[in-house]
């Protein structure tokens, strides 16, 4: 018995160990690179991001192995907040780069993941795995044959339709109590409010460091690089991924006052940052995850809903004139009632034609790295840098079957939410309407990659937790 207390006592000792020495180990690495970081001028700006990247991955580390309940907040943190302190880097050296070492940070925090995955592989839900071996497959193909023609280009799509989808696998196997899962949404409504706070104080002042990004990126979709003549795009990377980041935030906060961040005032501040995007992708998955969500959720969260609604419906018609910015919003809105009129819509239209044709070209897909930001690493001028629907932006990068068999996959989680949201109403409804969001936004752009798939694939995986257990729960009780 002695034996065994002395055992105990060693394995709470180190318990208590191991984490300070990661940290002095972490803090010595970092002393010993800002050291060189110091003597080396040239390799400064590297140097300087490289030692943003080696802490970020120590702090996501020790969050896996002692912070689990955190470790998600945290990586859709760096998602969002990671293109701004690329902005900020690149301003201090005013050196713009199209691609840096911060550009991976997400990526590389992210696979942080694989350490509980491995742990716990075989704990995975069924219905998950079969879900991840056509991801797998799809991903696989699409790498092989576009690595030979696009190289660099290629493994950083695959990493962006990859690592979002890691925390799909993750969550199924952390082994986490419903009420971190409550966190994990307020964490996520926190982080929309703070992107929201920037956005708009962004688009008052402009800080130095945007204006320089907006100077040297060439993006004139954005507007002039002056305060409020710019389409809103905070720390994310622009107003597209933002206004969506943004639209599903706002969703979150609006359906479950538990998820919501300062109450009213934060999911005001979410929806004016939301409009000064003026991306309709936004407003659009915003007003489809609202109205797929009240489908299917429990009567009384419908009065709730509807009268969070006809409050933030009131603030628009009645404080909106008085804001900045107020006439481009307004014009912007208009044109979703009069579609045909607009010139964007036309061009997509356009676009998608000529698409369609080089499909049926090439049905075998052009493979990952042929499409997206990732296409402008290779510079090939085969690449479409960007692609006006993500339905075809799939079959174009992974051919007629496997896009097919992704596709397929979103409609069958479509169904599968919609089934099991007549036993659970909480989780699984707010994943059916995300789900049908995002088949409604694959019309205009694909953003199953990127910060929008992190949230996708979060918000996916707290439902196959939730029917984990509530299955379990229903076996009980036909036992009894």
């Amino acid at each position: 018995m002695e034996k065994v207390n002395r055992i105990n006592t060693l394995n709470s000792s180190l318990r208590k160990i191991i984490p300070i020495f990661i940290t002095l180990s972490g803090a010595i690495i970092l002393g010993l690179i800002i050291g060189i970081l110091c003597s080396v001028s040239s390799l400064h700006m590297n140097l300087l991001q490289f030692t943003i990247l080696l802490f970020m991955i120590l702090i996501s580390l020790y969050l896996s192995i002692y912070r689990q309940n955190q470790l998600l907040p945290f990586i859709v943190l760096v998602w969002a907040l990671s293109p701004e302190v690329r902005r900020i880097i690149d301003w201090l050296f005013r050196t713009y780069s199209e691609v840096s070492i911060i550009s991976i940070l997400p990526h590389c925090v992210s696979l942080t993941l694989l350490i509980p995955i491995i742990k716990n592989i075989g704990s995975i839900n069924k219905r998950v795995k079969i879900i991840a071996i056509i991801m797998g497959v799809t991903l696989a193909y699409g790498f092989i044959i576009g690595f030979p023609r696009y190289g660099m280009s290629s493994l950083f799509e695959l990493l962006n339709y990859a690592v979002p989808f890691l925390i799909f696998i993750y969550i199924s196997v952390c082994n986490l109590n419903i009420d971190v899962r409550y966190r994990w949404l307020r964490s996520i409504s926190f982080i929309g409010v703070f992107v929201s706070v920037y956005g708009i104080y962004q688009y008052l002042i402009l800080p130095e460091w945007d204006q320089f990004w907006m100077l040297n990126a060439g993006m004139k979709s954005i507007g002039a690089p002056e305060p409020q003549n710019f389409r809103l795009f905070s720390t994310i990377n622009s107003p597209g991924p933002t206004g969506v980041f943004l639209g599903i935030t706002l969703a979150i906060m609006t359906v479950n006052s538990r998820w919501r961040a300062f109450g009213l005032i934060g999911t005001m501040l979410v929806g004016f940052a939301l409009l000064l995007t003026l991306v309709r992708s936004g407003w659009i998955a915003y007003i489809v995850i609202i109205l797929a969500y009240l489908f299917r959720s429990q009567l009384k969260n419908k009065m709730m809903l509807i009268t969070v609604l006809a409050v933030i419906g009131l603030a628009y018609q009645f404080l909106l004139p008085l804001l900045p910015g107020a006439s481009s919003i307004t014009s912007r809105v208009s044109t979703l009632s009069s579609l045909e009129d607009d010139h964007s819509f036309n061009e997509r239209i356009s676009f998608a034609s000529n698409v369609l044709s080089s499909i049926k070209e090439n049905p075998i897909g052009r493979g990952l790295g042929s499409t997206g930001i990732s296409s402008k690493i290779s510079n090939n001028s085969d690449a479409v840098t960007s692609f006006d629907n993500g339905f075809l932006n799939i079959f174009y990068t992974f051919g007629l079957p496997l896009g097919l068999a992704l596709i397929a996959t979103l409609f069958y989680l479509a169904v599968y939410f919609f089934k099991l949201s007549r036993i659970e109403k909480e989780f699984s409804s707010l994943s059916f309407a995300i789900i049908v969001a995002i088949l409604f936004l694959l019309t205009g752009s694909n953003i199953i990659p990127g910060i929008a798939g992190v949230l996708l694939w979060l918000i996916i995986g707290l439902t196959f937790i939730s029917t984990t257990k509530l299955h379990r729960k229903t076996e009980l009780r036909r036992t009894h």
